[in-house]
């Protein structure tokens, strides 16, 4: 039961400021949207790192052996059924990630100004 709004005025969709002043707005959500899951893969991906550095951290220092990974997996995927990511190989992964870069950080990452292109349906 949505409701269809009718423009009244068809002088106001041809006006130039309305149509200058719609196409902002529709960058700038655009532009919003990548920053934000631009964030968001930032942050899984500085998450993984450090999960990968503890890991390897438990598994020396307190001598787990390969049996911690696979109980590790099953109690995350249980706790997290929705996720994807914690299977033994991707923790794996994590693991080598954090050895291969054993000091890590992610820079600031540009997001392009698309003036106006539709990015989203």
């Amino acid at each position: 039961m949505s409701k269809e709004i009718k423009v009244q005025d068809d002088s106001l969709r041809l006006n130039q400021d309305y149509r200058h002043f719609l196409t902002d707005i529709k960058a700038r959500l655009q532009k919003a949207q990548i920053r934000a899951a631009l964030a968001a893969n930032s942050e899984l991906i500085q998450f993984y790192w450090e999960l990968g550095t503890e890991l390897n951290e438990k598994q020396k220092s307190h001598r787990w052996g390969t049996g911690f990974l696979e109980q590790f997996s099953h109690h995350m995927r249980e706790a997290f059924p929705e996720m994807q990511g914690f299977s033994i190989s991707n923790l794996q992964r994590m693991k080598k990630f954090a050895a291969l870069y054993p000091s890590f950080s992610i820079t600031a990452q540009a997001v392009p100004n698309y003036h106006g292109d539709i990015l989203y349906g």
